[in-house]
């Protein structure tokens, strides 16, 4: 079932999944129920194509008990099979959604196991991957909740799991973005773009990417403020070009909603005091040419003011930069 879509489609249209089922019972003993639930993961696997509608139909209520044993194995690959199912189209991963069963996917994220945790913060994933709708199912799940310890795991493959779980949630509408900041997820965010694992590292760079397009200007200052752009203009020393056009793309982002603020000098002084002026001027000796065009473009924009003495970006109480946006309704 396991070795491909054409062995797996050749089993289920033998009919092998009513046999299978049927041996699940409270009875079954856990070796055997361990083999039986890896089998019917392995029936969920695969896209081109994807398991038949009809067959998940058949498995998903097994799945959503399983996931309530007490033997990690089998909640594992109940998690598993989850995330496969939900690895998909938005239909796919409504059909899951609608079992009711994301709060104990979030619950599972928490859990101390690995082997455990990890598909169930994949399920997760895919879920925010699909339409607001859904991204708001697993926020009402309570997954903003969990997301800070994993932001913080000490293996780096969990925290580019949760970074990109982030900038999947990132890229909603300006109220689940609050639910982000009021749930304290930039603390974390700036942490790990300052310190994590350079896989984890890229996905955080999306999160940001994300949260300033769809942000509002008072969340962008929120962003500001949290301490961002210094690790954000630290990894424009790394050596993925890709990652240095989000970067270089947020940084012009940022800009236009300084101008919206009137706020374009200050913020010039601050990329300046991080070290970011001199690191986007080297981006123009880049090998790659669409680097040296976007880190160009900023250049002749927002670089070219002079030297001014009375500009200093304002800090308040806690030494932050104090970016002030009037109480007015700002919209991009």
């Amino acid at each position: 079932a396991g070795d491909g879509p054409l062995y797996r489609d050749v089993l289920i249209n033998s009919n092998v999944i009513p046999p299978l089922l049927a041996l699940v019972s409270p009875v079954t003993p856990v070796g055997f129920l361990r083999n039986i639930t890896w089998t019917l993961s392995n029936l969920c696997r695969n896209k081109n194509p994807y398991p038949p509608l009809d067959a998940v139909k058949k498995m998903l209520p097994v799945f959503i008990c399983l996931v309530e044993h007490e033997d990690k194995d089998v909640i594992s690959d109940s998690c598993w099979a989850l995330s496969y199912l939900t690895d998909g189209s938005n239909d796919r991963i409504q059909i899951v959604v609608d079992t009711g069963i994301l709060p104990r996917l979030v619950e599972l994220m928490a859990s101390p196991e690995l082997i455990v945790m990890t598909p169930a913060l994949r399920a997760i994933g895919n879920v925010v991957a699909g339409t607001d709708e859904q991204t708001q199912a697993a926020i009402d799940a309570g997954v903003l909740a969990v997301l800070p310890c994993l932001l913080r795991h000490a293996k780096p493959t969990v925290q580019k799991e949760a970074a990109w779980t982030l900038s999947n949630i990132a890229a909603g509408p300006s109220r689940q973005i609050q639910q982000l900041i009021t749930c304290g997820l930039l603390p974390p965010l700036v942490e790990l773009l300052d310190k994590g694992d350079f896989k984890a590292q890229k996905e955080a760079v999306w999160a940001v990417a994300n949260f300033m397009t769809g942000g509002t200007l008072e969340q962008v200052v929120d962003l500001l403020q949290s301490g961002v752009l210094k690790p954000l203009l630290n990894l424009l020393l790394a050596k993925d070009s890709k990652t240095i056009l989000i970067i270089l793309d947020t940084i012009s982002n940022l800009f236009l909603a300084a101008e919206k603020l009137g706020e374009t000098d200050r913020l010039f002084l601050l990329v300046e005091e991080c070290g970011g002026v001199e690191k986007i001027e080297a981006l123009q000796t880049h090998d790659n040419n669409m680097v040296y065009r976007a880190a160009l473009n900023i250049i002749e924009k927002y670089f070219s003011i002079e030297d001014n003495p009375d500009l200093q970006p304002g800090t308040n109480q806690d030494g932050q930069y104090d970016f002030s946006v009037e109480k007015e309704d700002f919209d991009f």
